[in-house]
């Protein structure tokens, strides 16, 4: 399947709710932003590692290239509670304002996904003498659990 464009993927992530929170009646699960962000990197080539870190609750570990070493690009992806009244547009829709993407998560941290996605694909036709890995933990609004 080919990769979403950039903004696609942008859209996606920010539509996928992963809402962390010692309150359990706010608290989701964040593996719809872990599945996106898998089946992405593993069809760019990257190992993709998952761990389940407590209920509902997971890590990526994406890896291109081995060796000992290397780049990590790392970011949580959980978002904060947020009351949807108070949004002037639909916090899980990206949505252009004044010629800037917002929706929730698009700052902290879900864009940077998007982002480091982008910035990486035209790198991984070389050869890396060192591994490039891509990390995305759990539950850093909350418990840190992920980390």
């Amino acid at each position: 399947m080919p990769l979403p464009s950039f903004q696609e993927q942008f859209a996606a992530l920010i539509a996928a709710p992963s809402v962390s929170c010692t309150q359990p009646h706010w608290d989701q699960s964040n593996r719809p932003v872990i599945e996106l962000l898998a089946a992405w990197l593993g069809d760019l080539g990257f190992a993709c590692e998952t761990q389940q870190i407590a209920p509902g609750k997971f890590n990526l570990l994406a890896s291109y290239g081995s060796g000992p070493g290397g780049l990590v690009l790392a970011g949580h992806s959980d978002t904060v509670p947020f009351d949807a009244a108070l949004w002037q547009s639909d916090p899980l829709k990206l949505t252009e304002v004044d010629g800037r993407w917002v929706g929730l998560g698009s700052c902290d941290m879900k864009g940077f996904f998007a982002l480091a996605i982008e910035a990486v694909r035209p790198l991984l036709d070389q050869p890396f003498q060192q591994p490039l890995l891509i990390l995305a933990t759990c539950d850093e609004e909350s418990s840190m659990a992920g980390a």
